[in-house]
């Protein structure tokens, strides 16, 4: 049951990059790439501070003593993801701008579980499936 719950919870992370990335890329061309940007971002921390309060987690958020400074910088990941995918989508398009997207995100995530945090192995398998990701980008793309 965990794992269809995560599964479910992957393709709404899909669903939502691809809705958010649309809905940001039209707010680029009506303002900025990096006023769309900070609308998206706050807007985003406005409704997630409303969740808090109205979950409870608020008292759980306030009682934070400590974070280290490099878990911030997934903020800062964060808005660069919105201000490089506004910046991308009027040369790319949506859906070729995803796919390239998509396709980094897969590939730097393999190297991080084989090179940095070595929980997995690099084998032919591998290999042959980032390469197929590179030829599927090309055709996508083309």
């Amino acid at each position: 049951m965990f794992k269809i719950t995560s599964i479910l919870f992957a393709v709404l992370a899909g669903c939502s990059t691809a809705l958010e990335a649309l809905i940001n890329g039209e707010l680029g061309k009506s303002t900025s790439p990096l006023i769309a940007t900070f609308v998206s971002l706050v807007v985003g921390s406005v409704f997630f501070l409303i969740s808090m309060i109205i979950t409870g987690d608020i008292k759980s958020f306030l009682a934070l003593d400590y974070i280290s400074p490099k878990f911030l910088l997934g903020g800062i990941f964060g808005g660069g993801i919105i201000y490089f995918t506004v910046k991308a989508i009027p040369g790319l398009g949506l859906s070729n701008t995803l796919t390239i997207i998509v396709v980094s995100q897969i590939l730097i995530a393999l190297f991080v579980d084989v090179v940095i945090l070595k929980e997995q192995t690099m084998h032919l398998y591998k290999c042959i499936g980032a390469i197929l990701l590179f030829i599927g980008t090309f055709f996508i793309v083309s």
